[in-house]
């Protein structure tokens, strides 16, 4: 009677977890509020002329947007570049966070972070193309030149 069988209360000698990074959004901007922007039928926020084919981004190409100077926000992922400024006021960790990735490829920092996201489909309605050395795109596809590599039309669009 006197002898209790329960094991005494475990000690809480863990560190405390980190505090979260996340940014306050502003109203409209929760990432339920992506998914209704980004996955509507006519979603398109490339940031190129409706209708655009797909791009092929050099790294020369990619240098330049880095969402400064009145340019959008590229970063490559898993070989595709996508137009990250539409983007930038739903990131939970703040726009200064994503921009780390803006204008180089940002396929290892995005795993670091959160390699649990599947990107592909977060950022579909942002895709502006793929990524090629300067050899390939100074190359159209089928070896003739022209718009189809992405040089003229990257120009025009500055």
């Amino acid at each position: 009677p006197g002898c209790s069988t329960l094991a005494p209360p475990p000690s809480h000698s863990s560190k405390p977890a980190k505090p979260s990074r996340q940014v306050v959004l502003q109203p409209g901007h929760s990432p339920l509020d992506w998914a209704r922007l980004s996955g509507h039928p006519t979603a398109d926020l490339r940031g190129l002329p409706r209708g655009s084919p797909y791009l092929r981004v050099t790294p020369a190409m990619l240098k330049k947007m880095t969402g400064r100077r009145g340019k959008d926000a590229w970063t490559v992922m898993g070989g595709k570049v996508y137009n990250i400024s539409p983007y930038l006021p739903f990131h939970p960790g703040g726009e200064a966070e994503l921009l780390r990735g803006a204008g180089r490829d940002g396929t290892r920092l995005f795993g670091e972070v959160h390699p649990w996201v599947n990107y592909e489909g977060m950022l579909a309605a942002c895709l502006v193309g793929i990524y090629v050395t300067e050899e390939e795109g100074s190359q159209a596809p089928g070896g003739g030149g022209g718009a189809a590599s992405g040089g003229g039309d990257m120009e025009a669009m500055d």
